[in-house]
């Protein structure tokens, strides 16, 4: 996902999910667009079980790298 968004990029993306967006809306996709690029980057990465704490205990040394 690349960390910027032209105006035909978003349109195209906005025609493939069906969605029609006020110019206001439109501006503000755009501008949140690197931290959306950056979250999916994140997201998209192998994780232990830390990533959900709540679902294990005793947890040793290395789980906490």
């Amino acid at each position: 996902m690349p960390s910027t968004l032209t105006d035909e990029a978003l349109d195209h993306l906005l025609q493939s999910a069906g969605l029609t967006l006020s110019d206001a809306q439109r501006t503000e996709l755009k501008s949140i667009w690197p931290g959306l690029a950056a979250m999916k980057a994140r997201v998209r990465q192998p994780r232990g079980r830390m990533a959900e704490p709540a679902h294990g205990f005793g947890f040793n040394a290395e789980d906490l790298a």
